[in-house]
Parts: C-alpha cells; sequence; structure tokens
C-alpha cells in the first residue's frame, strides 16, 4: 500500500514557487505503493548496482553504492510485489555500514525504523526506476550484507540526462579511503584534487529526506529520496569557499521530490562515481534551494538550483566493480545543456541586475551570405565592453518564453532553452571617435545555426526584409526589435594595459654614454576558423584604443574566402593608421577557389587551398 496521500509540505512549497503545482497537484498518484512488475524484472535482471540513501546518527543522509560482488547482475531480487532484496557488497568506508550499525543498536525507539530509497539506472539504455520504503532486516553473510527492504513507493523516471555508457564487471577491486572527514570544521574545505574530481564529473546520485513533523507525520509519513543528476562534465560547481557545491537543476517532470524533500528537510548528499578508476566521492550537507533571481546571484542564467553546504565527505578509491569498457567514449545526453560557471568564476563578466533591465534595440542588419550576417543593436547606457567579450542576450520578449516540453526527441534542445544566447561582440561604438558617452552601440556577426530558435527566427526576418522591404536592413529601428541585455562576458579580450611601453637603454662607450630609444611593437599571433574570426574582428577595430604599435600575425582557415576577406577588410580599415598592424594574413581556403584582392586593399594576404595537390600564392599587395 502506498504510504502518500497527496504532496508533503516541501514539494507544495517548491512547486508553488516554480508555477508547477496547478499542472501536477493530482501527479503524485503515478507514485504506485509496490513493485509493478516491469520494475521487479528491472532490478532483478538489469543492474551491476543501486544506489541508495540512508541516514547516520545525525540524520544527515548519505548516498551509498550496493553492488553484487563481482559487478554483475542478479545479486538483486524481488519475490512479492512489495519486496526488494539485495545481497550486495559494502566496501569499508561506504556510510551504510556505520549507519545500519547506528540504527539496530540505538537505544531511541524512535530510530529504530531504517529508512531507504533507492535508483536503479541503466546506462546502456538510459532506463530509470525509483523505489523507497523501509529496511526489514540486514544480515551480515561473510563479506556480504543481505537487505531485504520493504516497498512502498515506486515509480519509473524519464531518461533525460543520463549519459550512455557501456559498463563491464570489474570484480578485482582494491577499494580503500583515501579521505575521510565525518564532521567538516567550520573553517575546512575540500582538497583540490577533490574538487578537480567533482569538476570531471557527469554523473551524481542525489539523496534527500523528508522528516515529517508530528503534525503531519500520519498523513505525510517520513521517507527517503535517491535521485540521478547528471550534465556535461563540471555541471555541478564549487564555491570559492571549497566547501559548497551549486547543484543546478534542469527541467524534468515538474513533481519536484528531490527539491521538495529539501524545501522541508534542508539536507542533502551526494556521491560521484568514476566510472573510470572506480572511485566514488560522498558528501552529505546542508542544502538549500534558490529560485530567480536569489539563484541567479550565484549562478547567472540559472532560475533553479541547489546549494548543499558539505558537513562530511569520504572518498574510496577502487571501489565501484564495475568499469566503462575500455575503447568506448560516454554518449551524452542531447538534452543536457551547456555547462554555466558561477558568478565568482567569471571575474571578468558583468551580468544586471533584474532590477536594471538593460534594453538594447536592432538597429541595422548587414547580410554577408545565406547564413553569415551581422547585426547591430543600440542601448541607451554606457556599455564597458573591452574588445574580445561577448553580449550575453536574452531574447524572450523577441521569441516569447520556451513553452514546456517534458520530452522533444526532434529537438531536445527546446526542453531547457531559456532564449539567452551568447555571441562575441565584432564592433562597438565606445571603441571609436563616435562615442557619445552616454548610448553605445554594437555589432554581433553570427552564423544561422540549423534549427537553432534565435537565429532561425533572425535570418527569416533578414530574409523577409530582404526580398521586402530592404530599405530596413539599413535601419532597422522600425522594426521593434528590443531584447535584454543579460550582461558582458569573457576573458579572451586584448587588454586596456599596454605591456610594452617605450624604454630607455643606456649604452655605455668609453668616449660616450648615449640613450636609445626603443619602440617595441606588440606581435600577436591569432588562429581561427570561419566564424571563429570574430574576437579578431572586434580587436583589431579596437585597436585605436591603445596607444602601442601592433605587429599582428593572422592564420585563418574557411569555405567562404571572399566573405572574410570583405568582413577582415572593413575591420582592418579602423585601424588602417597602425603602420605595421597586419603583418601577414594566411588563409586556408578549405572549399572553393582562391578569391582575387582588391588593387586597393591593405591586407597582406597569402592564401592556400587546402584541398589542392599544390599550394597557389596570391600575390601580395
Amino acid at each position: 500500500m502506498s504510504s502518500l496521500n497527496g504532496w508533503h509540505k516541501g514539494e507544495r512549497t517548491i512547486q508553488e514557487k516554480l508555477g508547477f503545482h496547478g499542472a501536477v497537484s493530482q501527479s503524485w498518484t503515478q507514485i504506485q505503493g509496490e513493485l509493478p512488475e516491469q520494475h521487479r524484472n528491472f532490478y532483478s535482471t538489469c543492474l551491476p548496482f543501486i544506489p541508495i540513501t540512508t541516514l547516520d546518527s545525525m540524520g544527515r543522509p548519505w548516498s551509498s553504492i550496493l553492488a553484487g560482488p563481482d559487478g554483475e547482475i542478479g545479486w538483486a531480487s524481488s519475490e512479492t510485489y512489495d519486496q526488494l532484496s539485495m545481497r550486495a557488497k559494502v566496501w569499508d568506508g561506504d556510510p551504510l555500514k556505520a549507519n545500519a550499525d547506528y540504527h539496530a543498536n540505538t537505544t531511541d525507539a524512535s530510530q529504530k525504523k531504517m529508512l531507504i530509497a533507492g535508483i536503479g539506472v541503466q546506462f546502456s539504455t538510459r532506463r530509470r526506476n525509483k523505489f523507497a520504503g523501509l529496511v526489514k532486516t540486514i544480515e551480515k553473510q561473510g563479506g556480504l550484507l543481505d537487505i531485504c527492504t520493504s516497498v512502498d513507493e515506486a515509480i519509473g523516471n524519464c531518461p533525460k540526462y543520463i549519459t550512455i555508457r557501456n559498463l563491464v564487471p570489474f570484480p578485482h577491486t582494491n577499494p580503500r579511503v583515501t579521505y575521510r572527514e565525518f564532521n567538516l570544521p567550520p573553517t575546512g574545505r575540500l582538497s583540490s584534487d577533490l574538487i578537480a574530481f567533482i569538476n570531471s564529473s557527469d554523473t551524481v546520485f542525489l539523496g534527500s529526506s523528508y522528516s515529517a513533523s508530528e503534525t503531519d507525520a500520519l498523513r505525510f509519513p517520513s521517507h527517503l529520496g535517491m535521485n540521478h543528476r547528471g550534465g556535461r562534465p563540471g555541471f555541478v560547481r564549487v564555491r570559492n569557499d571549497g566547501r559548497t557545491l551549486v547543484l543546478p537543476d534542469y527541467s524534468g517532470n515538474r513533481m519536484m521530490t528531490s527539491l521538495g524533500n529539501i524545501e522541508a528537510t534542508p539536507l542533502a548528499s551526494l556521491t560521484f562515481p568514476s566510472f573510470i578508476n572506480g572511485s566514488l566521492l560522498y558528501v552529505t550537507g546542508t542544502a538549500h534551494n534558490l529560485v530567480g533571481a536569489p539563484a541567479q546571484a550565484i549562478m547567472p542564467s540559472q532560475d533553479v538550483l541547489t546549494t548543499i553546504e558539505i558537513t562530511g565527505y569520504i572518498l574510496i578509491e577502487d571501489a565501484l566493480p564495475v568499469r566503462q569498457r575500455e575503447g568506448t567514449e560516454p554518449q551524452r545526453s542531447p538534452y543536457a545543456p551547456p555547462v554555466k560557471l558561477l558568478k565568482e568564476e567569471q571575474a571578468s563578466s558583468t551580468y544586471f541586475s533584474t532590477e536594471d533591465t538593460i534594453r538594447a534595440t536592432l538597429s541595422r542588419i548587414e547580410l554577408h551570405s545565406s547564413d553569415l550576417a551581422t547585426f547591430t543593436f543600440e542601448s541607451p547606457h554606457k556599455l564597458n565592453i573591452i574588445p574580445g567579450q561577448a553580449a550575453i542576450l536574452n531574447f524572450t520578449s523577441f521569441l516569447g518564453a520556451s513553452p514546456y516540453k517534458h520530452m522533444a526527441p526532434e529537438n531536445p534542445n527546446l526542453v531547457n532553452d531559456d532564449r539567452i544566447r551568447t555571441w562575441t561582440i565584432s564592433w562597438c561604438s565606445s571603441w571609436t571617435s563616435v562615442a557619445d558617452g552616454v548610448s553605445t552601440t554594437f555589432s554581433l556577426t553570427m552564423r544561422l545555426k540549423p534549427g537553432g530558435a534565435v537565429t532561425g527566427a533572425l535570418f527569416d526576418i533578414t530574409n523577409k526584409l530582404s526580398a521586402v522591404r530592404p530599405e530596413l536592413l539599413e535601419d532597422s529601428r522600425p522594426l521593434g526589435l528590443n531584447v535584454t541585455l543579460v550582461g558582458i562576458a569573457g576573458g579572451f579580450v586584448l587588454e586596456p594595459t599596454d605591456p610594452h611601453e617605450n624604454t630607455e637603454i643606456a649604452v655605455s662607450r668609453e668616449e660616450e654614454q648615449m640613450s636609445v630609444q626603443k619602440n617595441a611593437p606588440r606581435r600577436l599571433l591569432w588562429i581561427a576558423g570561419g566564424i571563429g574570426i570574430t574576437p579578431f574582428l572586434a580587436m583589431l577595430s579596437g585597436i585605436p584604443l591603445y596607444s602601442a604599435e601592433y605587429e599582428i600575425t593572422l592564420l585563418l582557415s574557411t569555405r567562404e574566402p571572399d566573405v572574410m576577406l570583405s568582413i577582415l577588410s572593413h575591420a582592418i580599415e579602423v585601424a588602417a593608421h597602425k603602420v605595421n598592424l597586419l603583418r601577414y594574413c594566411f588563409i586556408v581556403i578549405m572549399d572553393g577557389s582562391l578569391p582575387r584582392l582588391s588593387p586597393t586593399s591593405k591586407l597582406n594576404v597569402c592564401m592556400f587551398a587546402a584541398q589542392k595537390s599544390s599550394s597557389e600564392r596570391s600575390p601580395r599587395v
């Protein structure tokens, strides 16, 4: 029989904060009170290991890993619909051993009942099912634990964010505890190698607990949760204090069971596995959900996240009895969004608060080819932009908010599309003599992305204007296309300081001392492919800001030499007074023929056709 009678207060609170409660108010009925036949077969025949959650003597959740002794399947079984039994290998240091001993030996009658939750993930197929209930018995059988659980919650989950892996048994492990800090002191922090371990992880198992009050216990009894979180490597970030983890929340089924538990009982556990060397990092700590502006203050452009301040951790090496098959590569989920950095990790970036909305209006469009264009925006605000930085724009006001989709197999990127995009600024009015010191005009040179929501819409408008109202390409302000400037980001810049200041060298001779003034040009090598030239376009445009002379060699690979030469020529005109500015420009043409240079071009170009057996070179002009 199910232990549920609806959503508990934590689940309702987070659902309401996110505006989901109306849509999922009855979804708790999807959580069954026993294991369906499909789940029983799944746990018994598909899984080499099962992550579980249990509580320690302080009431903190820990995420353990249960596995068969040799990494094979078949170590779990289900004799009845409400029972799951596991004969598991549990290595020294795994929190389950201490937690089980505590519940078995405690004199506190309220703690005799040992709660458990688990999740099964079949990494080869992305199948995922969860369960929760009570531990009926735990018996030691040699080096194994026989664990019999009574299941009163079971639900299947979607395959999103699971990285496909080809896992094989690895029975000859030698588990050893490398780090163990059960009570991390207030000034304690993770070591640099543990932080690097987290930054390389694309999979984590999230444990949570709901501790019911006396008034709620009958209708909403206490229970535990175990879940999977996945993303691209480094999706979980570590704050500068070295002890606070930041877990972004991606679009899911909107039930919010894990975050709901945390909302009611602010504790959580995370276990990070390495499928390469079998290491397991267990952490537990205090947890808090952040929504909206507080979340974005920590991780810009992330509306929902959970922080976990670590109070205890364990690292066990060579423990997991399965490994990724040698010679295979993990297959990232197509739903996994790009990694978002913490605000404190982006010292060179500026993010504008939601209270101080910075608007920008599309003012001009220059179409270079069918899939390459420069879009110019005007903002009434003075913006501090260094050549090479990028604009972060929110196109929600233009496209509308992305509608909720649980799954979108035809275009998985739509599921987490927040309408925020980042492009390098290729030109800015503040880099020129015409800057008025009040407003800012900036240009973004961008490529049409097939299936892209933002570039697709922008190029659709551009093509229609080109055919029907070409005058609006030159002055697009009547369109009233306004977007929000979220921030200015990027550290790959042409520094505003000049490290090559003029130096005076004294030379001693027998008859005299003479001073020699040495002017050293700043020598730069730039390498780019196709649209990757945009940071260098910005730097060329920004060079007049600085007093130094520059001697630049550019190596560019392109399939559109005519288009790229035209764009490059325009940028070089801006800084033409710099005598030795672009000393050499080597262009490797990946496709097409060698273009002819204009006799008036200021470019000193060597061009090579990569597809031909003998190189051709254009005359230098």
